[in-house]
């Protein structure tokens, strides 16, 4: 089914939204346990990894509806184990402010140990 959508925020909104009430959001920071205005980071960032396989396997936009199961089954390591609850401070202001908004897929591993270190130097 074939539908009209905005372009590349739509399209990860489709897919986000399919995926997320599956998302084991913790109830604190991972890295300072602030338990307020918490998000969910994936480490491999959901837009290039959801491009990169639109393209592998050569899937339109407007048919995100049919092939977005697909994309989830086949990514579910990456979209619910490769993350971790941050704060709004830690998640936004730190790690995106390191690796930008939205971080190349070969710095998932980085990302992780700078939030493990991170972690580390609380008291």
């Amino acid at each position: 089914m074939a539908i009209e959508y905005k372009g590349q925020r739509d399209l990860i909104k489709f897919v986000r939204d399919a995926s997320k009430s599956k998302y084991d959001k913790g109830t604190e920071c991972y890295i300072c346990g602030d338990d307020e205005k918490l998000e969910f980071h994936h480490y491999n960032s959901l837009s290039p990894l959801l491009h990169r396989w639109m393209k592998l396997n050569k899937k339109a936009g407007e048919d995100v509806l049919e092939w977005r199961d697909e994309f989830i089954a086949e990514h579910h390591k990456e979209l619910y184990v490769d993350a971790v609850t941050l704060c709004k401070f830690h998640h936004h202001e730190r790690l995106h402010g390191i690796y930008g908004k939205s971080p190349s897929l070969g710095t998932a591993a980085k990302q992780e140990r700078w939030v493990n270190i991170q972690k580390d130097k609380q008291p």
